[in-house]
């Protein structure tokens, strides 16, 4: 009698767990985000699932139906290795439009152990579109005969190493272990516990909330999770992203640290946090640059600085020496600082330069004074008609003949106080006796203009 009573006590408490199982899974579509009692977490605001090789094979294209966005792929562990359905369900997670994270299972008794689980699921995931966090799972019967102290330096270390190679590392751990072991740390918590309601008085970003869990396309039961944080402007796809009030870049899902940075033909530049560098300078060996204020770009063409005029090429390169702008002008920018000189005669590679007020340079061309008078400069005809010092070069004989010969009949101006056009124009009265005759008016203005004060350009 009492077997029987206990064999039927027995069969009655197996049927009502199956039909509190049911139950659950017939509810668990249906449970609102309000009956999430997490403190600070809020209501959810997506669902999905973490899976393994325990849930087999999975028809990927089915599982979206079920009101999944994303997904926790088991990338394996260092004591059994790679989980032997990683691959497969990495690529049907991204094939159905879902977003991926990853978890590793962790057996670390020590900080270098963690290290050598970040590492080996960094060589894992190297290949595979990650777009959600990876997560570092820490369960195992090991870690729960740890202190406090020892967990968070072994979490530490793990998801250091995430962070310096682009992921977004998440801790995963039962209710319990978070708040009787685990404690307080700087990452976001993924947080087990089977229940109707979630008590833990921690921020989660994700609750796993049952392991008995029916999903379309998955042939078993399977783990259910809500999230609380929204990642969508925290993990991109390539651009820029925000931490706190830094800004951040990333390129296929993963953040970019120590480096440059190229996004809509502009560079900018990566510390190593990964955070973009604002309104300073910045020098490597590729040569000095300028980062904007407002979004850190690099700076290109002419630009003030604190008051310095400066010139940037078209790789954002800062300039110095004689240098052309696309005005046409030549500009000497100093070779130490790089700023803008102006009212100063300088000296490039033996030839001199006279720079005015608006720091144009201008080539001093080395002529013979044997045939300069007041109408005739050798130099400035040189300088300001270089077709001519093309073809004749320094050679003030040249330079005269040519003026005397061709330039004069041209209506060239032959040095900086005479133009014979304007001789001519501004007298009258020699008009009226010279005429036509050019040669005439630049000997009247040798012979007696220059002494007379006659306009004469």
């Amino acid at each position: 009698m009492i077997k029987q009573k206990k064999a039927l006590l027995h069969k009655m408490n197996r049927g009502i767990r199956q039909i509190t199982a049911l139950c659950l899974a017939g509810a668990l579509a249906f449970v609102p985000a309000l009956r999430v009692e997490a403190v600070g977490a809020g209501s959810s605001i997506a669902r999905g699932i973490d899976v393994s090789k325990h849930n087999l094979g999975i028809d990927w294209s089915q599982v979206p139906s079920s009101g999944v966005s994303f997904v926790f792929v088991k990338a394996g562990s260092t004591n059994s290795g790679m989980d032997p359905y990683f691959d497969v369900n990495m690529r049907g997670a991204n094939a159905a439009g879902l977003r991926p994270g990853v978890y590793l299972y962790s057996y670390a008794n020590n900080v270098d152990e963690a290290k050598n689980e970040a590492n080996q699921l960094i060589q894992w995931i190297g290949n595979y579109t990650v777009s959600y966090p990876v997560v570092y799972d820490v369960e195992a019967p090991n870690h729960k005969n740890m202190s406090q102290a020892q967990l968070q330096e072994m979490i530490n270390a793990f998801c250091s190493i995430i962070e310096a190679n682009g992921y977004y590392p998440v801790v995963y751990s039962s209710r319990n272990m978070f708040r009787d072991k685990i404690g307080n740390i700087g990452y976001d918590k993924w947080v087990a516990q089977y229940a109707d309601a979630l008590e833990y008085n921690g921020n989660a970003a994700f609750w796993q909330h049952t392991s008995h869990g029916s999903v379309a396309g998955i042939p078993t039961r399977v783990d259910m999770n809500y999230q609380f944080k929204d990642y969508s402007s925290v993990i991109v796809a390539d651009g820029f992203a925000t931490r706190g009030d830094q800004t951040v870049f990333y390129a296929g899902y993963r953040m970019q640290r120590n480096g440059w940075a190229n996004w809509e033909n502009n560079k900018y530049r990566l510390d190593e946090n990964g955070f973009v560098q604002k309104g300073c300078w910045f020098e490597d060996e590729t040569g000095r640059y300028y980062l904007a204020t407002q979004d850190g770009h690099a700076l290109r063409d002419a630009v003030t600085i604190d008051g310095q005029d400066y010139y940037f090429d078209e790789n954002a390169v800062m300039q110095r020496g004689l240098i052309t702008r696309s005005d046409g002008n030549l500009y000497y920018y100093d070779p130490a600082t790089g700023a803008l000189q102006r009212n100063v005669t300088v000296t490039v590679d033996g030839v001199n330069y006279t720079v005015d007020g608006n720091g144009v340079a201008t080539e001093e061309i080395p002529v013979s004074d044997a045939y300069d008078n007041a109408a005739f400069n050798a130099a400035y005809y040189a300088r300001n008609n270089p077709d001519i010092y093309e073809s004749c070069g320094s050679d003030a004989k040249a330079l005269y003949d040519h003026f005397m010969k061709t330039g004069i009949m041209e209506g060239r101006q032959s040095s900086e106080q005479f133009s014979i056009n304007a001789y001519r124009e501004n007298n009258p009265d020699l008009a009226e006796a010279f005429g036509d005759d050019l040669m005439k008016y630049y000997e009247h203005y040798i012979n007696c203009g220059v002494n007379e004060n006659r306009v004469s350009r």
